[in-house]
């Protein structure tokens, strides 16, 4: 086994190539068939994964990395949708829990959405002590691109504000795995305003160039 300080997972290519530009990364070939990069960043080894779309490739890469490099701390960045007045399109926020709000055992065992039996909750947990320097959100995690009614309905009673389509499992296979997460995301589309699609594909590239200097602040202070 080798050994990292930090493990980097996001699910795009798009999202994570101004970061790789930027620290100088080397391609390294592939991780449990996922490219994979390393750099040296504020005096800290790292290794970035793209994970691709979705619970199952973000859970994957994760458990792939670290197997492979034992890292101290897991950092997991991307773009996400915003719900409510309490977010706002190209912003980044620190996520402080999560949770898969497609995972619905309610009509089962009278539980709540989200709620998974083997750990108990609803949510599972995410650092934010080095990334103080942004605001505090809560996350919801699902296999499809929000913006149908009955989904923002559900995200609302979890009390949740961005969605996305991998965080939760990656904080559930961090979680197992007893190590720290970290959480930074942008908002690309905000429910409510013109289509989600339409404004994912004006900001992708806006909230992709400003992940680098809030990922390497957040690794400035770990």
């Amino acid at each position: 086994m080798e050994k990292t300080d930090v493990a980097i997972v996001a699910a795009m290519r798009k999202e994570v190539q101004p970061l790789l530009d930027k620290i100088n990364a080397e391609s390294c070939g592939f991780i449990a068939g996922k490219p994979f990069f390393r750099a040296t960043v504020s005096g800290k080894t790292a290794v970035i994964v793209v994970s691709g779309i979705g619970k199952v490739s973000a859970a994957l890469a994760t458990q792939a990395v670290i197997d492979k490099f034992a890292p101290d701390t897991i950092i997991n960045f991307g773009t996400v949708g915003g719900f409510g007045d309490n977010v706002s399109a190209k912003k980044y926020y620190a996520v402080e829990k999560c949770c898969q709000y497609d995972f619905d055992l309610s009509a089962l065992d009278d539980v709540s959405v989200g709620y998974n039996q083997d750990y108990d909750a609803v949510f599972f947990p995410a650092e934010t002590d080095a990334a103080d320097f942004l605001e505090k959100r809560v996350l919801a995690t699902s296999d499809r691109f929000t913006c149908k009614p009955q989904d923002i309905t559900t995200v609302n009673s979890l009390g949740c504000s961005l969605c996305d389509m991998e965080g939760a499992a990656i904080a559930q296979v961090c979680l197992s795995n007893k190590i720290p997460l970290y959480m930074i995301k942008g908002v690309t589309d905000v429910f409510g305003s013109k289509s989600n699609a339409q404004q994912f594909a004006e900001n992708l590239k806006a909230v992709s160039d400003g992940f680098p200097d809030t990922v390497l602040r957040l690794i400035s202070n770990l």
